[in-house]
């Protein structure tokens, strides 16, 4: 009984152990490949970006319609969440898309915030 559990645990830290190793060779491939792909952001020419924000933008609006101001921010918060500069980054088109979340969950955010006024 004693070497049955002797071979039960040396099997079980051996599959533990393995899985470790496992799980840093995934963690190594996907950080070269992160860093691959800011490397090519970093170093490729103009970026065109299609923007599709939640903000109060006219369905129908173009970007020549829009304020400087409202392209600014954008291009800004798209800058920094591919986290590179915004040289070269383009705003082609911005878009305003309908709510994705439920009737009832709106309203229950907009009670939440009316209550802490």
């Amino acid at each position: 009984a004693i070497n049955m559990a002797i071979i039960g645990m040396v099997v079980v830290f051996g599959a533990l152990i393995l899985i470790i190793i496992c799980i840093k060779i995934y963690t190594g491939i996907i950080a070269k490949l992160e860093n691959r792909k800011n490397n090519d952001a970093n170093n490729g020419g103009g970026k065109d970006v299609t923007v599709q924000p939640t903000a109060n933008a006219n369905p129908s609006s173009s970007v020549d319609e829009l304020s400087p101001e409202l392209i600014a921010v954008i291009s800004a918060a798209i800058a920094a969440s591919m986290g590179s500069s915004s040289i070269g980054l383009q705003v082609k088109s911005i878009k305003r898309i309908g709510h994705t979340t439920p009737i009832w969950n709106v309203a229950g955010r907009k009670e939440y915030i009316l209550s802490k006024i």
